[in-house]
């Protein structure tokens, strides 16, 4: 049975399927709507770079387990568009939620400036790492730290600076401490008063803090921790019902279109939705300042994408008709995880995960210390190309497919990601990662479209929509979790292993202090090359595996036809 249908019957909508590229282009213009700035919503409503890291280390292990579940879930009811729009409303309603929570209240820090000796006095407080490094980086861009001191008989404002001449810092040693590092900043006696008469002086109480307030908080006041668990929650449960709906849009896509290789073009309107929405917010931010343009456009997408959803036909072909009678177990669900091409498929999706758990968000970080008075602005320009470069992928990707082969797609990708952290490594100065950002073409438009492909390839019957949840969970969850543990150890840019405290901070610290940062782009560039080597020797042994099968094939079919020829001749004869 032809599964594409007769063109000229149908619609001008349903003919350029203008539906599904609606609905890629609201739902991922949502997606960028969010995506790019939900991060600094939390730590602008109080949360500390930790809690932050602590959440997003979270949400891959929840994406692992959640998205292949919604996978089954829509396989089984065979209700993608339902499933979808539900999943969509829930994500509406957390991300609202997280907007209107109120924020985290905080006290300044609190010092105590004394005596130190002459001309100069010393500022002692406890206070996160990010108070110190995140201020004094950007001290170019306009970030200063301000103290307020008085006594009965004594007022002094001031501004300071710190960096590694002033600054002194020891570690806690007490696993309930709530700041995790005691500070001492030598001050000039010319910042306080020229006419203080230090050594009969008694100890004087200030509070410091930041021209950006975020950098700066202190203890925060009571019952706080209550809404920092809620801020935990809603993040963790929004991005990741918001990232298990792209995965279901990606078995949307397959169910809706006759052909496979017609994926990409319909997809790439949502990389062109995402660009223009995350680009034009952000100039809407800029005029109104205020978060809720953010939560107004997101809520107005999302309602249109689900009112588009919703009449997007599914075609019911020959394969979709054989799921449905096939009975939907876990016998079947093992038979797929043991079949050796969704094995080396899986692994092979694995390690593109942690590739990504690499880039992102350490990248950003590691051109933010760089380079940090320039980082927005070059973070953005990376994007943008990166965009363009996907977008250009989407509209080719069938055919570098069909002319190299899903295989040696799969070593170029590898190769790219090579180059690509190669590039973060050796490369002097951060403007040069523009051009290193063109491997996106290879890191995420082939590989999306490549990996869709084959999941939808590869999948028994009944379990396409499985697959494509269980591959997305590889690559955006589990595998993101080993790039996180691994990043950690190479670079503790925030401190992500603060969940264990003071041995975490200790064994971070040292971490931090002994290691390069550049490290951990090249230990992923030695593991790509690596992978690239170990898979192309796999597919040339199947490869001539395959060959000498079929070589063999056709010999013993050659054979029985001469038999049979030789016994047709011998009944002529005897006849």
């Amino acid at each position: 049975m032809n599964l594409s249908p007769d063109n000229s019957k149908l619609s001008f909508i349903h003919r350029y399927h203008l539906l599904l590229k609606t609905h890629y282009f609201l739902f991922y213009a949502a997606f960028g709507v969010v995506h790019p700035i939900l991060n600094l919503t939390l730590r602008s409503h109080g949360l500390s770079n930790t809690e932050i890291s602590l959440a997003n280390v979270i949400l891959p292990f929840s994406i692992f387990l959640t998205s292949p579940l919604v996978g089954f879930i829509a396989d089984k009811s065979r209700r993608f568009l339902l499933t979808f729009n539900i999943l969509f409303i829930i994500v509406s309603i957390t991300f609202t939620a997280l907007f209107l929570l109120p924020h985290i209240k905080s006290h300044y820090i609190q010092a105590d400036s004394h005596y130190f000796k002459s001309s100069a006095y010393v500022l002692d407080f406890c206070a996160s790492q990010e108070v110190v490094t995140k201020c004094s980086s950007r001290s170019r861009c306009g970030c200063s730290y301000q103290a307020y001191c008085k006594t009965e008989n004594f007022l002094s404002n001031f501004t300071l600076t710190m960096n590694s001449n002033n600054v002194e810092k020891h570690l806690k040693e007490n696993l309930q401490s709530q700041c995790g590092i005691d500070y001492r900043v030598t001050i000039d006696k010319m910042l306080l008063n020229a006419d203080l008469d230090f050594p009969n002086s008694s100890m004087i109480k200030c509070q410091i803090t930041c021209s950006i307030p975020y950098f700066c908080h202190g203890v925060r006041y009571e019952k706080q921790r209550i809404y920092i668990v809620l801020y935990a929650i809603l993040y963790v449960v929004g991005s990741n019902l918001l990232s298990s709906s792209y995965a279901l849009g990606t078995t949307i896509g397959f169910a809706c279109l006759p052909r496979a290789d017609l994926f990409g073009k319909q997809r790439v309107w949502g990389t062109i939705g995402f660009g223009i929405l995350a680009f034009s917010t952000s100039r809407i931010y800029e005029f109104f300042r205020s978060e809720f343009v953010y939560l107004i456009l997101f809520n107005t997408i999302a309602i249109l994408t689900i009112i588009i959803t919703s009449f997007i036909p599914i075609h019911i072909n020959d394969k979709q008709n054989n799921e449905e009678k096939k009975n939907f177990n876990f016998t079947t669900l093992k038979v797929l995880l043991k079949n050796i091409d969704v094995f080396i498929f899986l692994s092979i999706a694995f390690l593109w995960g942690m590739s990504f758990g690499s880039i992102h968000p350490y990248l950003a970080l590691y051109v933010d210390e760089i380079a940090p008075c320039q980082s927005r602005t070059l973070i953005c320009s990376m994007f943008a190309i990166a965009a363009i470069s996907e977008i250009i992928a989407f509209y080719l990707a069938k055919r570098v497919i069909k002319f190299v082969g899903p295989n040696l797609s799969s070593i170029i990708i590898f190769l790219a990601f090579t180059i690509r952290f190669s590039g973060y490594y050796f490369l002097p100065r951060p403007y040069f990662y523009l051009i290193v950002e063109t491997m996106h073409f290879f890191n995420f438009g082939i590989l999306y479209v490549l990996i869709a492909q084959k999941a939808d390839l590869i999948a028994p019957p009944g379990l396409s929509g499985t697959l494509q949840g269980i591959t997305h969970g590889v690559l955006h969850g589990l595998s993101n979790i080993l790039g996180f543990i691994i990043n950690n150890e190479e670079r503790n840019f925030i401190c992500f292993p603060k969940n264990s405290r003071g041995t975490g901070l200790l064994v971070s610290s040292f971490i931090y202090i002994v290691l390069q940062q550049r490290l951990l782009f090249l230990v992923f560039a030695i593991l790509n090359i690596i992978a690239a080597s170990i898979y192309s020797i796999y597919f040339l042994l199947t490869r001539k595996k395959s060959t000498n099968t079929n070589v063999t094939v056709s010999n013993n079919n050659n054979n029985n036809n001469n038999n049979n020829v030789s016994v047709e001749e011998d009944a002529q004869l005897n006849q």
